[in-house]
């Protein structure tokens, strides 16, 4: 049942990934291109068999120009499916 439940935030990340690259009329490979990811891995990200690190996620919403309504959208749904805030580097 977890799996199940922690699929779906997932594939929810995906979901609104591929409909973002598709309201910007991009390919996979476009999208892939601009943001400087593998169009493989774009692929898995929307089909939800992978999850994103934060700075894919910034790279993809810096790469679609969105709104920061849907920059926030995008982020949320990453958090959602697992990824997590960097550690805070302490100094010595």
């Amino acid at each position: 049942m977890q799996r199940a439940r922690d699929m779906a935030l997932v594939n929810s990340f995906g979901a609104v990934l591929r409909q973002m690259r598709s309201a910007a009329g991009w390919t996979q490979e476009q999208l892939a291109f601009e943001a400087g990811i593998d169009r493989t891995f774009v692929g898995l990200l929307e089909t939800g068999r992978r999850q994103p690190s934060l700075s894919v996620v910034f790279a993809l919403a810096t790469a679609l120009g969105r709104s920061p309504e849907d920059i926030v959208r995008l982020t949320r749904e990453a958090y959602a499916s697992g990824i997590h805030a960097p550690e805070p580097v302490h100094g010595r």
